[in-house]
């Protein structure tokens, strides 16, 4: 008499293998976060540390493109 697919022992690995898989994942997704978090932190600061300019507005409509808006 055959047993049923599937039987507990091979559930037992698939619950090993995919356990495994989503730790790893997890820990992979933990590492990555708390890096680039540092690495954004410090990009942020050096850009807010560059010179700032005054902000002035282009002219609008702007100059050298008035074929595209002739009719």
């Amino acid at each position: 008499m055959s047993s049923v697919p599937g039987g507990s022992g091979e559930n037992f690995l698939y619950v090993v293998l995919c356990g495994g898989a989503f730790a790893g994942g997890l820990a992979y997704a933990y590492r990555t976060v708390s890096t680039d978090h540092a690495r954004f932190v410090d990009r942020v600061s050096e850009i807010d540390a560059r010179p700032k300019s005054d902000w002035k507005p282009k002219a609008w409509p702007p100059k050298g493109k008035s074929h595209l808006w002739a009719g």
